[in-house]
């Protein structure tokens, strides 16, 4: 099965820059039956923040596990990962469930998953 997303910058130098990812290209990872994105400033990653000096090399992954769901991981960066939850922002601890089309922020970039066209 071949899964795909799409990842909108939503600030930055890349603002608006639509990313495509899809596993048939050998994009992320596969782990335990999850597909893993890995985000941060080192080249190895599959979203490269390579502007962002607030983000760490391997600073955080959006998991997408067999039942579906997204989930948002801060792999222990020192500036943090972010979820807007209204119009506010938390802090991610550990892993949370991301929906479609929330905005989070690894180091200073928003990014979000854009929604699937019906």
């Amino acid at each position: 099965m071949t899964l795909r997303v799409d990842i909108m910058v939503m600030s930055g130098v890349d603002d608006g820059q639509l990313l495509s990812f899809s596993s048939y290209n050998g994009d992320g990872a596969a782990e335990a039956g999850d597909w893993i994105l890995r985000m941060g400033r080192r080249d190895g990653n599959d979203l490269i923040l390579r502007n962002d000096t607030f983000a760490s090399r391997d600073h955080a992954s959006l998991r997408f596990d067999q039942a579906g769901q997204w989930w948002l991981v801060d792999n222990k960066s020192r500036n943090g990962t972010f979820i807007e939850e209204g119009h506010d922002e938390a802090r991610v601890s550990g892993s949370i469930p991301l929906q479609d089309g929330q905005l989070f922020r690894v180091g200073h970039t928003w990014l979000r998953i854009q929604p699937e066209a019906e």
